[in-house]
C-alpha cells in the first residue's frame, strides 16, 4: 500500500528530533572525577600536565578539590562557562520551539495547498467535461488535431530538405563549370551571348547536363523557403482554430470559477514557499546552536583550556621543590612508589582522555549526521514530496534506514531511495507543479485530447502544447 508524502515527511522530522536527543546523550560525559582522584599522587613533571592532573575537568567538585591558590580564578572561569552553557541551552530550547512551531505551520500550509489543488482539480474536471460535451468544441478539436498532424509532417519534410540542401548545395557552388553557366544566366531570357561563345556554352551545358543540374539546384535553393512560407500559413491557420478553442475554454472556465481556483492555488504555493524558507532558516539556526553547545560541552574545550592556562600561570610561581613537596603530601608512599604511581596514572589518564575524546567524536559525528538529515528534509520539501499528492511505494522504510545509517553517505543513499520510491498520485493533473504548463492550458489540452479521441488524441495534445499560451 502506498505511503503518503505527509507520513514520510513526519517520519523524517521525528528522526531529526530523535537525532537531537541522541546528540544530547552523547554530550553527557562520563564522571571521571573519582578515577582521577586516585591519581592525585602524581609528581610535577610538566606544568601543563600537572595542571591537568590537579584539574581533571572544569566542574564545581574539581575546582573545590584543587589548589586553594587558584580556586577563585578557576571558579570564575567555571562560572562563565556555566552561564554561557545556560544561555546557549536557552537559545537552543527557544530555537527548537520556534522550529517545531514553524514545522507545524508548514504542515497546515501543506494541507491548505493540497485542498486548493484538489478543489482546482474538481473545477478543472467540470470544465473539461462540459467542453467535451460541446459539439462545436469537438469539431474544432478535430480540426486542430488534423492541422497539427499536417503541420508536423510539413516540418519533418522541411527538416529533411534542409539537411539535403546543406549536404548537396556545396557541390553545385564549388563546380566551376556549373557556376560559370549559372552566372551567365544560361537557358534564360537574360542570356545574351552570340556566335562561338554561344555554341561553346551549349556544348558545355550538354557536357555537364546543365538543365538537370539547374533543376536540382533550384529545388534545393528555393524549396525550403517556399515550404517555410507554407508552414507559416499553416501555423497561422492552426492559431486561428486554437484561439477559438481557447475562447470556448475561457467562457466555461469563467462560468465555473476556475481562474479564481488557479489564483488560490498560486497564493497557497507562495505561502508554502515562504514558510519553507522560514523553516529552513530555523533549522539552520538550530544547527548552529547545536554546534556551539557541542563545543561548550567538549571536556577539552575553550573554557577548560582557559582554566588550565590559569592553573599553569599559578604553578609557574612555585619552584620545583615546592611542587614536589605538595605532590608528596597527597601520597603516603615513597618517591619511587610515587613515580610508579605516576606512570600508572599517566596510563590511566591517557585511557580516560581517549574515551572522552571518542565520546566527543561521536557527538561530532552525530552532529554531522543530523546536519545531513536536515539537508535531506530541505530537499524533500523543495520537491514538494511532503504534499498529500505525493506517494511512496509501500516498501519504503525511512525509519529503519535512518536507524541503520552510519554516515553521511548512508543518508545520501536514503535520499536516492526516497526519490526512486516517489510517485505522484492520480490527482496530480499531470504534475502541474512539476511542469511549466499553466493549469488553464492543461485543461484545454486534456479537453481537446478527449474530444478528438482515437488516432487524433496525440496530435490534439501536441496542438495544445504548441499553442501553450502564457498567463
Amino acid at each position: 500500500m502506498p505511503i503518503s508524502g505527509p507520513v514520510v515527511h513526519q517520519q523524517l522530522m521525528d528522526a531529526y528530533s530523535n537525532a537531537q536527543v541522541r546528540l544530547e546523550q552523547e554530550r553527557t560525559l562520563q564522571d571521571s572525577t573519582k578515577q582521577r582522584d586516585d591519581l592525585e599522587d602524581s609528581r610535577g613533571e610538566a606544568l601543563v600536565k600537572l595542571a591537568e592532573h590537579y584539574l581533571p575537568e572544569l566542574s564545581t567538585e574539581a575546582v573545590r578539590k584543587t589548589w586553594v591558590e587558584v580556586r577563585s580564578d578557576l571558579a570564575q572561569v567555571l562560572r562563565r562557562k556555566e552561564q554561557e552553557t545556560t544561555r546557549v541551552r536557552g537559545q537552543l530550547s527557544d530555537a527548537n520551539e520556534r522550529r517545531h512551531h514553524l514545522e507545524a505551520e508548514l504542515m497546515g500550509v501543506n494541507s491548505q495547498c493540497d485542498d486548493a489543488v484538489e478543489q482546482m482539480q474538481e473545477v478543472s474536471d467540470q470544465v473539461e467535461q462540459e467542453l467535451r460535451q460541446s459539439a462545436e468544441f469537438v469539431t474544432l478539436s478535430d480540426r486542430a488535431a488534423k492541422a497539427e498532424a499536417a503541420l508536423e509532417r510539413a516540418e519533418a519534410n522541411l527538416q529533411e530538405i534542409d539537411q539535403d540542401a546543406a549536404r548537396k548545395l556545396p557541390a553545385y557552388e564549388q563546380s566551376t563549370l556549373f557556376g560559370y553557366l549559372k552566372d551567365q544566366s544560361f537557358g534564360t531570357s537574360q542570356y545574351g551571348k552570340r556566335g562561338l561563345t554561344r555554341r561553346m556554352d551549349r556544348w558545355l551545358a550538354r557536357y555537364i547536363d546543365y538543365s538537370k543540374a539547374k533543376q536540382g539546384y533550384d529545388f534545393l535553393k528555393n524549396t525550403p523557403e517556399q515550404m517555410r512560407e507554407i508552414i507559416a500559413q499553416d501555423r497561422q491557420s492552426l492559431d486561428v482554430v486554437m484561439a477559438e478553442l481557447e475562447r470556448h475554454r475561457d467562457r466555461v472556465a469563467t462560468q465555473k470559477g476556475l481562474p479564481d481556483e488557479v489564483n488560490r492555488v498560486h497564493q497557497a504555493r507562495e505561502r508554502r514557499d515562504e514558510k519553507i524558507t522560514e523553516v529552513d532558516a530555523a533549522t539552520e539556526q538550530t544547527r548552529q546552536i547545536e554546534s556551539q553547545l557541542t563545543d561548550l560541552e567538549d571536556p577539552r574545550g575553550p573554557y577548560y583550556r582557559e582554566a588550565i592556562s590559569v592553573f599553569r600561570n599559578t604553578l609557574q610561581r612555585f619552584d620545583t621543590r615546592e611542587l614536589s613537596r605538595r605532590a608528596r603530601q597527597t601520597a603516603e608512599l615513597s618517591d619511587d612508589q610515587i613515580v610508579a604511581g605516576l606512570i600508572g596514572a599517566d596510563s590511566q589518564l591517557n585511557r580516560l582522555d581517549q574515551e572522552v575524546q571518542q565520546q566527543h567524536e561521536r557527538a561530532l559525528h552525530m552532529q554531522s549526521m543530523m546536519n545531513s538529515l536536515g539537508q535531506l528534509i530541505q530537499r524533500f520539501r523543495a520537491l514538494q514530496f511532503d504534499s498529500a499528492r505525493s506517494q511512496f511505494v509501500g516498501t519504503l522504510d525511512v525509519t529503519d534506514a535512518l536507524y541503520r545509517a552510519q554516515d553521511e553517505q548512508d543518508v545520501e543513499d536514503l535520499w536516492q531511495t526516497i526519490r526512486s520510491a516517489q510517485r505522484w498520485g492520480p490527482n496530480a493533473m499531470e504534475q502541474i507543479t512539476r511542469v511549466a504548463t499553466h493549469p488553464m492550458t492543461q485543461v484545454l489540452i486534456n479537453a481537446m485530447a478527449h474530444a478528438a479521441g482515437g488516432a487524433l488524441e496525440a496530435h490534439a495534445r501536441r496542438a495544445g502544447h504548441r499553442r501553450g499560451r502564457r498567463w
